[in-house]
This record gives C-alpha cells, structure tokens and sequence, in this order.
C-alpha cells in the first residue's frame, strides 16, 4: 500500500512533482508532432550561468496550422537531488495559431484542477488573452488562447505612419522601438505590420519585434533570430535562453510546411 502524501497530514496541498507534470504532457499531447527539439535549461550546459532561482523546460507541439508552446517552472535544486522531490511551480500552454485539436490536448491539462484565476498576475488582466487557469496543489496550470487575439480592422493610412514612424527612423533609441513595437502589433494584426517588423529587424536587433514576429509565425523572422544568436556575448545566458526559444518557436512554425 502507498504511503500518502505528507502534505495530506499537514494541511498543505499535496504537490505536483516535475515529473507527475512532464507524465501529464506526455499524456495530454501524446501521438502530436512536436516541431522543435525540446528547451530543457538544466541539461544545457550553455545556461548555466542564467542565474535566477528556476529551471525552465519548453515543448513546441503542432498541427494543422497551430502550435501549442507548453513551458514548465520548476525550482532549481541541487545536483543529484531525487527526482521524486521536486515539484512543478508553473504548467502553462500558450495556443498560438489555429488548430482545435491541440485545444482539446491543452485543456486536458487543466481537467481535474481547482479554479485559480486569481493566480493570474495583475499585469496580465486585459491583455486580450483568455485563460482557463487552474490550481493543483500549489502548481499553477493554466490554459493561454493567444490565438484569441485575431486580426483586428485595419488602421487609416494617417494613424499607421505614425504608429509605424519611430520603426523606420535609423535615429530612433531601442526603448523608442520597443514601445512602437507594442503599440503598433496591439493596434493592428496585419501582412503590412509584419512587413514593418520585419524590415526594422533586418536593420536592428529588437527582441520585442521578434517574438511578435514569431507569434504571429512570421518564419522569415527566423534568419534575423539566429543572426542575433550568433553575436550574444558570452555570459549573456539571457539573451542566449530569449533566442533560443524563439529560435525553435520559429523551427516548430516552418516544420508545418514539411510533411509529418
């Protein structure tokens, strides 16, 4: 017979192991393509000087035209810790693009979970992202529909140069561009936006345009990507761990062009 769960004698609720969570991935997207290799921080020994109190792992799962970009937090432990003890702080599922079957896979990963949606930070509350978000345990699950954020009408001509302005400027600062980013993709979803960000990228690094760009599966964002990749500095892990997944974001997009 096992033995239960110490937290059921404390009051605490139970956790939710790392490995119980990687199992449930498993589950949920089993027989899906997944588009990229894996991101797993502690097995790479290029982030190991990232710093921060916790490991990070993504999946890039796809079908049809959509991905579910799956990422998991856990708190980092010393080396050779039992994997038994470790427990998932974070479950998240990012849908991006359009695929109702890998909606259904990403819910399942919710079922069975406690409502938490005061678990969702106040700085994330009306961004124009719906979210099913869960408790189980002291893990956090939640469900994010990116793809909710659909094309918008068009802006007028007038009002998308001056949004577009501060992009195409070659005196512009980077936190001048970073803002005009955000604004102009909250503004408008469109072919002539990502012509833009395309055009500012291929000039200027810009972190905040590129991962617009690869959201929105702009894989010829993918050559400026791994431009930026190659001129990190060293010790600059978070610059490298930033691109690198957008890099494979990018990768999982352009693998729904190739046959399964």
């Amino acid at each position: 017979m096992e033995e239960p769960d110490g937290a059921s004698y404390n009051g605490r609720p139970p956790t939710m192991r790392l490995q119980d969570a990687q199992k449930l991935l498993d589950r949920c997207f089993s027989g899906t393509r997944e588009g990229a290799p894996r991101l797993h921080e502690p097995s790479d020994a290029r982030f190991a000087g990232r710093g921060g109190a916790v490991w990070l792992e993504y999946r890039w799962y796809v079908r049809e035209r959509g991905m579910a970009e799956v990422f998991l937090k856990w708190d980092r432990v010393p080396a050779g810790a039992s994997p038994s003890a470790v427990e998932a702080t974070v479950l998240r599922t990012h849908l991006l693009g359009q695929s109702p079957m890998l909606a259904q896979r990403a819910l399942r990963t919710v079922e069975g979970g406690t409502p938490a949606p005061e678990r969702v930070l106040d700085v994330l509350r009306g961004d124009g992202i719906r979210r099913e978000c869960v408790a189980k345990g002291r893990t956090t699950v939640t469900v994010e529909h990116w793809e909710s954020r659909g094309p918008v009408a068009l802006l007028d001509a007038a009002r998308f140069e001056e949004l577009a302005a501060p992009l195409e400027a070659e005196d512009s600062t980077p936190e001048a561009r970073h803002e005009a980013v955000q604004r102009l993709a909250d503004a408008e979803r469109s072919p002539r936006v990502a012509d833009v960000l395309l055009r500012l990228v291929a000039r200027k690094p810009s972190l905040m345009a590129l991962r617009i760009l690869s959201e929105w599966g702009e894989v010829k964002a993918r050559e400026f990507v791994q431009r930026d990749l190659a001129s990190v500095t060293p010790g600059n892990a978070a610059d490298l761990w930033a691109l690198t997944a957008l890099d494979r974001r990018l990768e999982a997009w352009a693998s729904l062009a190739r046959p399964a």
